[in-house]
Parts: structure tokens; C-alpha cells; sequence
């Protein structure tokens, strides 16, 4: 068994507030669920003995913005260390995740043992948790577009959107309150999250401004942001930019053995991994 050596490495950490937590989020090269050892730093173990816990169906798991499965465990912690491992002896495993706070994210390669943070794609400067959107909200190709958060209580959202330079409205209706925007789902906390599509991409003739509102109520005159992401207190939260999953894959070298040929596509701009084709056969034959 691979020990896991925690003294040399511990860290001082702030006393443990009552609120505080940790969630860690996981997803790996082929999907399957991955073992997580935690301790403290006082080198308390918290998910049991090496290798800790499977982050299986016992655990929380769910979806993000891009559609794939993420593993999950929160701990009343202000900061934890992490291993991610397969559980086997000797086990392939991530490095010392030390310090580890808030909400983070990370991919890790259980078949051989590489880990990325990838906690700044999925968490904005502004401390926006991004996996909250729905599935929905995506690019959109060659079109003015942005996204709105809206309060609860809201049943409709209206767009005005113009350019204070060329004097250009963006509107189909030219008439306050602007054009009715399109409700596209929720956030995972229940809030109702609108998409604008607007005009054909002009070079020299984008919108230098942008208000929600619906029909009463009204965000402040806001700066637009292509992709921009919302809020009614006027906060642009996130950016949504032209990195999806289709259109950003590049094939590996295929892995040839004796029984199979695999196809490997990798996203960098996603940040995952994924098995495209594996053919099979009879090596005897």
C-alpha cells in the first residue's frame, strides 16, 4: 500500500469557523468514480483510512454547465488536504492536494495518476459558482447575445441593448422596455436565467450597453459583455466564451495493444478527457 506521508507536509490553517466548507468536485479520464483520502492539519483523518472513500452513488454526485458527470463530497472543514486515488494496492493516485478551500474543482486521470485544478473555469474571478447555470446556457456563434440572473418573483425579462457611439439600438421593437428575452431554465438554487440573442456580429458596431428589466423593475445602465452573465444588481458574473465541447477536440496517439486500437479526444479548453472508439477483437484470429 502507498502511505501517504502528511506531517512533513502539514499546513496551518485559520480556527474552523461553524459555517465553513470544503466540496470537492471530481471527474476522471473514464468516468468512473474515484477514491478520495482527506485530512486536516492536524493530520486528522476525515473519509476514513488510506485510500478513503469511493465517490460512488453513496456520494453526491451532478452536473455542470458542460453536461458531465462530477463526483461530490463536502466537508465542515475551512480547509482540507486531498488525495485522489483508484482504490487499488498499490494504488495509481494524484499527488498531495495540500490546502484545499471554498468550493474547488479538478479533473484527475485515474489511469494514470496526473491531476489539474481546473477550479477557475468552473469558479469566476467574481466568486461565481458557475456549475449553478443550466445546461442551457452556451455560445452563440456570430450573434450579440448575454444572459440574465433574474430575482424570483420576476415572470418575464425585456432587453435594451445600444451603442452610445454609433447611436445604434439593438432592439427589434426601438421602443422601451425592448425586446422580450427568452427564459431558458434555472439556476440550481431555483433563480430564473434568461438568454438574449441579438443581431448579426457587426465589426465597429457591437452594443456598448445593456439593460434588464421587466417592465417595472430595471437593472442600472450596465457595460456589455458578448456572453455576458447578469445579475440585478447590475454584476457581471461570468463570460461565457466560444469553449464548448464540440469544435475543441484533438486526437491523441492511438493506444494499440494485442486486443484493442482506443481513440483518445482531449478538450484543453474544457479541461477533460474522453475515450471516442475502442474496436476489439480476437487476437487469435
Amino acid at each position: 500500500m502507498k502511505k501517504i506521508t502528511t506531517f512533513l507536509l502539514a499546513v496551518v490553517f485559520m480556527a474552523m469557523s461553524a459555517s465553513a466548507t470544503v466540496t470537492v468536485n471530481v471527474r476522471t479520464s473514464t468516468g468512473d468514480a474515484p477514491y478520495l483520502y482527506a485530512w486536516d492539519g492536524a493530520g486528522n483523518k476525515l473519509n476514513g483510512e488510506w485510500p478513503g472513500t469511493m465517490m460512488d452513488e453513496s456520494q453526491t454526485y451532478t452536473t455542470t454547465v458542460d453536461g458531465l458527470v462530477w463526483f461530490t463530497q463536502t466537508f465542515e472543514q475551512d480547509a482540507i488536504n486531498i488525495v485522489f486515488n483508484d482504490g487499488e494496492d498499490p494504488a495509481i493516485q494524484s499527488s498531495n492536494i495540500m490546502g484545499v478551500t471554498g468550493t474547488a474543482f479538478f479533473t484527475f486521470d485515474i489511469e494514470e495518476g496526473g491531476y489539474e485544478d481546473v477550479t477557475s473555469t468552473y469558479i469566476s474571478d467574481t466568486g461565481f459558482d458557475v456549475s449553478t447555470l443550466p445546461s442551457t446556457v452556451a455560445y452563440v456563434e456570430g450573434k450579440e447575445f448575454a444572459y440574465f440572473i433574474a430575482p424570483a418573483t420576476w415572470t418575464n425579462c425585456n432587453v435594451w441593448a445600444w451603442n452610445s457611439i454609433t447611436g445604434t439600438n439593438f432592439t427589434t421593437s426601438g421602443a422601451w422596455p425592448g425586446d422580450p428575452i427568452t427564459l431558458i431554465g434555472n439556476t440550481t438554487d431555483g433563480y430564473p436565467v434568461y438568454q438574449w440573442i441579438g443581431a448579426d456580429i457587426v465589426e465597429g458596431d457591437s452594443p456598448t450597453g445593456i439593460i434588464f428589466n421587466n417592465g417595472t423593475t430595471q437593472t442600472s445602465d450596465l457595460a456589455y459583455v458578448p456572453g455576458g452573465v447578469y445579475n440585478i444588481a447590475g454584476k457581471l458574473l461570468y463570460t461565457i466564451t466560444n469553449g464548448g465541447a464540440a469544435g475543441n477536440i484533438e486526437m491523441e496517439e492511438p493506444v494499440i495493444t494485442e486486443s484493442y486500437i482506443k481513440f483518445v479526444g482531449v478538450n484543453n479548453t474544457c479541461n477533460y478527457k474522453y475515450t471516442l472508439e475502442t474496436y476489439e477483437w480476437d487476437a487469435g484470429q
